[in-house]
């Protein structure tokens, strides 16, 4: 039986967005940082949030579907209190950055920041192949892939719940739903890392996965040094295929192996592995890092592009470094000032309950 509040998950949140961040940070300032395949393969940690999104979110709801007790209404609206304060502020700062780097002559991609499809960004559906590419807030697109699967949720609980004693058939089965995907764009010419503007052909497989790694969680239980193992093992994959530049089809099944193995040492030793307080804590900071990092990205640059212009050797690394302690101090602030004092304030508002929701407060967003 899984603890309540995965904490090993929590904290796992922070290493996949900061895989992200090293990714979108490494052609600044001429650091050739992509020549390791670790960070040019980056991009895979929003599978790994996609995979551990749809494991958490059945660990807290599959039990309420199973027994017929889910608030469709009440769940959208508690993961609408997740995504769209952070959002809609983030969107905001990309749109108000533009807007002061353009008085000051600075150029950007005319495609890219193009006020015409603010109010798909808006409406959460700009990942749905309703924009001509990633626009704006480009790591948004993420969460518009998210709110897809949100809305599909009842449906992936079913069909999970329909194969309980078969978890896992469930699992072989988004496994093999991934290599279709994964395939057929490729055999398009386009490569995972490109899938964004589709984003919600990229969710499906990747949501499925983790809902039925938990399903599998509920009938098994691995030895503590089994789940250890497999955890160890998991990382070793990943960093080796990524240093290696594997395919990202030989990655990505290790993100499942991970997430699984990580809950499964919960049962026996929830405040073990990656249980710290300070890694709890920023895994539940990770959603406004992801979110908060591009205008940063975008304000930091420009603004060390006219201070200290031509930087290199150990200067530039130092300066580099500093984006990452820019993100984590924005990224705090807006969590403290609008991430949960927002969504306490809609949960407290639920229009589709009638008393106090005493939903689990630990559902891990991208």
């Amino acid at each position: 039986m899984y603890p309540n509040d995965i904490r090993p998950l929590t904290s796992l949140r922070i290493a996949a967005a900061l895989w992200v961040l090293v990714y979108h940070f490494r052609d600044h300032l001429g650091l050739d940082v992509d020549r390791l395949g670790f960070v040019a393969k980056g991009y895979l940690g929003v599978d790994l949030f996609f995979i551990l999104s749809g494991f958490i979110l059945s660990h807290v709801y599959l039990g309420r579907v199973e027994e017929k007790r889910f608030n469709y209404g009440s769940f959208l609206w508690a993961r609408l209190s997740r995504i769209y304060p952070v959002h809609l502020v983030t969107l905001a700062a990309t749109v108000a950055i533009w807007l002061v780097a353009m008085k000051l002559g600075a150029r950007f991609d005319p495609v890219a920041f193009d006020p015409l499809v603010l109010p798909q960004h808006l409406l959460l559906i700009h990942a749905w192949g309703t924009t001509p590419s990633v626009q704006w807030n480009f790591p948004s697109w993420s969460i518009s892939a998210e709110w897809f699967a949100y809305l599909i949720f009842p449906l992936a609980a079913l069909l999970v719940l329909a194969l309980r004693r078969l978890a896992w058939l469930a699992v072989a089965l988004s496994l093999g739903l991934f290599f279709v995907m994964f395939w057929s764009v490729e055999s398009n010419g386009l490569p995972l890392s490109e899938v964004t503007r589709l984003g919600i052909i990229r969710i499906v497989p990747a949501f499925l996965f983790g809902a039925a790694l938990y399903q599998l969680g509920r009938t098994v239980v691995l030895p503590g040094f089994a789940a250890l193992l497999g955890a160890s093992l998991a990382v070793l994959w990943i960093v080796v295929g990524s240093s290696l530049h594997w395919s990202d089809a030989a990655i990505w099944p290790a993100f499942g192996l991970l997430i699984f193995s990580l809950a499964e040492a919960s049962k026996t030793n929830p405040r073990g592995v990656l249980g710290s307080v300070a890694l709890v804590y920023l895994g539940e900071v990770s959603y406004s890092v992801y979110m908060a990092h591009l205008p940063v990205d975008i304000a930091y640059f420009h603004a060390l592009d006219r201070i200290a212009p031509n930087l290199s050797g150990a200067a530039a690394w130092a300066a580099w470094l500093g984006v990452f302690v820019a993100t984590l101090i924005a990224s705090i602030a807006l969590y403290h000032l609008v991430e949960r004092p927002a969504r306490n304030w809609m949960r407290a508002h639920d229009p589709f309950l009638r008393k106090p929701p005493s939903e689990p407060n630990h559902e891990p967003v991208i």
